[in-house]
């Protein structure tokens, strides 16, 4: 076999094992002091980009086109912003954490769940890789949420929009011009959520249903977030 499948036996198993060591990391992560809190996901937001890079050399050495490992997918983006979240302070801190936990977040969770390195041996190294950098892309935004580097509000609602608007048209542009994909603007990865948003809304309309689909994301995500505050402020 050349690929492994959605939700095999492989797949659910690693899936059981990410869940199991983010939750016991997260767990620990609340004891740390701040310094060796900063230390740890600096640490972690490092071995990410080491991870890209590394994966993406081998595809390279492969036989792989350079221009198709650019890293502009949302997962891709997610590394810079876990950066610069982890080595500044204050409201920029704040902004890229938020932008991390509300963006990044879960993309890499959709990632996981439906990966589209299944083309690959599951034991090869792309598949392992990749497991690993968007384990720990959901690891890291959560531990921003532990350690209260973000404060999640609607009234920063405007902040994905913000980071999509700045990257989106130049990375769809570059989409159009040389034919990758980044960020699945083109059109979506199959047996995923993307795939079933673009058979409901036909070729023709699926960046606005994308934009329909992002846009319900968020106002799920800030309802949650908004809905656990009030409850812990009531304890």
């Amino acid at each position: 076999m050349t690929y492994f499948e959605h939700f095999g036996s492989e797949h659910i198993s690693v899936l059981l094992f990410i869940t199991a060591a983010t939750a016991s990391g997260l767990v620990l992560s609340r004891k740390l002091s701040d310094k060796n809190a900063e230390s740890l996901i600096r640490i972690l937001s490092c071995i990410v980009l080491a991870g890209e890079i590394i994966q993406d050399a081998l595809l390279i050495r492969d036989g792989g086109n350079f221009l198709e490992f650019l890293p502009l997918h949302l997962c891709n983006l997610g590394i810079f912003v876990n950066l610069a979240a982890s080595f500044s302070k204050g409201k920029i801190r704040a902004f890229f954490s938020e932008i991390s936990i509300i963006l990044i977040m879960p993309g890499a969770i959709g990632a996981l769940l439906f990966p589209d390195w299944n083309y690959r041996p599951f034991w090869s190294y792309l598949p392992l890789l990749c497991f690993l950098t968007h384990s720990l892309l959901v690891f890291i935004p959560l531990f921003f949420l532990v350690r209260n580097y973000a404060d999640i509000s609607f009234r920063h609602f405007w902040y994905p929009y913000l980071f999509l608007l700045i990257v989106s048209p130049p990375i769809f542009l570059l989409d159009i011009k040389t034919g990758t994909n980044y960020m699945f603007l083109l059109y979506p990865t199959s047996d995923s959520p993307l795939s079933w948003i673009s058979r409901l809304s036909g070729e023709r309309f699926y960046i606005p249903a994308l934009i329909i689909f992002v846009t319900l994301i968020l106002v799920i995500e800030y309802t949650v977030y908004w809905t656990a505050g009030r409850f812990r402020s009531k304890r």
